[in-house]
């Protein structure tokens, strides 16, 4: 009986497969809020994937996942496609997910 090979990826191969892995998973969340708003009222318009200026990025863009149109007020939601609990607040840099991975603030 012969010992199957292990296989060994360079950090750099794995990192860029976990980053296509998250970037697949956020498109899954984005496609699922889009057919939750297809549900909306029908005098309410939504719009998603918008690319606003903003100078201290660094592409000198912000993408927002969504912006709803109501007459009630503009509402943008954020997406992310994430499992467990985030832990943070409005003023904190950086939010925890599970207690352990780092994300952005979406509100800075």
């Amino acid at each position: 009986m012969t010992k199957p090979e292990q296989v060994i990826i360079p950090a750099s191969k794995s990192q860029k497969i976990n980053e296509e892995v998250a970037t697949r998973k956020g498109e899954i969340g984005e496609y699922k809020i889009d057919i939750q708003l297809d549900q909306l009222p029908k005098d309410w318009r939504y719009l998603s994937d918008l690319l606003v200026g903003n100078p201290k990025g660094r592409s000198g863009y912000s993408q927002i996942d969504h912006v709803v149109l109501t007459s009630y007020g503009i509402f943008t939601i954020e997406t992310k496609n994430y499992q467990g609990t985030i832990y943070g607040g409005k003023d904190r840099k950086t939010w925890l997910v599970n207690g352990k991975f780092k994300m952005m603030n979406p509100f800075v």
